[in-house]
């Protein structure tokens, strides 16, 4: 009897360690599982004050530099249109041209220019108060002598100055018309001869 008390007391220990054993293992089984990370669901950040995610600022477009290309190009000067070009150098002018084209006298000698002052005394008592200027000769309508000479005469003492190869110089244009005004004969005759030169036929 002793010895099935034994034999039973003995079943009931491995009994009672194998059960003890399996709730260990499933024990640490279960701990092994719960510390593995979890794949399923992503850790959520914490957003504080002491570091971590900080917003970036929004940038200012007001306040962009406007962008330098270098240096800016200078602005070609414009032109003026009160005061012409004067001729370039070797230009010989006929009677119309100048005629028509009062701007340019007023370029080459700085006013229409005085018929006294320019061909003298004796040339302006000659013609009048009528004609008064460089422009004036050159429109003139005489049919004489003496209209052709200051007609012919002005053009020549304005291409001498602009022209220093024209054929007279401005000194010698205004000697031939002082001695030429005085004879209609003459004046004509020189008239003739400054027309030559004045459309490059001398």
């Amino acid at each position: 009897m002793a010895t099935k008390v034994i034999l039973v007391s003995a079943v009931l220990v491995g009994l009672v360690s194998l059960s003890s054993c399996r709730s260990l293992a499933e024990l640490s089984e279960q701990k092994t599982y719960s510390s593995a990370p979890s794949y399923g669901s992503s850790p959520t950040p914490t957003y504080g004050t002491g570091g971590g995610y900080k917003p970036t600022p929004t940038p200012d477009y007001s306040t962009t530099p406007t962008p330098s290309y270098g240096s800016t190009p200078s602005t070609p000067s414009t032109p003026s249109y009160g005061i012409p070009e004067i001729p370039k150098h070797g230009f010989t002018g006929s009677c119309d041209y100048w005629k028509s084209h009062p701007d340019m006298i007023t370029a080459v000698v700085g006013s229409l220019g005085n018929l006294g002052k320019t061909f003298g005394t004796a040339c302006s008592l000659i013609v009048g108060k009528k004609l008064e200027n460089l422009h004036d000769a050159l429109s003139n309508t005489r049919t004489d002598g003496v209209g052709a000479l200051l007609r012919e005469g002005a053009a020549a003492y304005l291409n001498s100055i602009v022209n220093k190869k024209f054929p007279f110089t401005t000194q010698q244009v205004k000697d031939c018309i002082v001695v030429a005004i005085t004879s209609d004969g003459a004046a004509s005759a020189q008239a003739g001869i400054f027309k030559k030169a004045n459309e490059y036929h001398y």
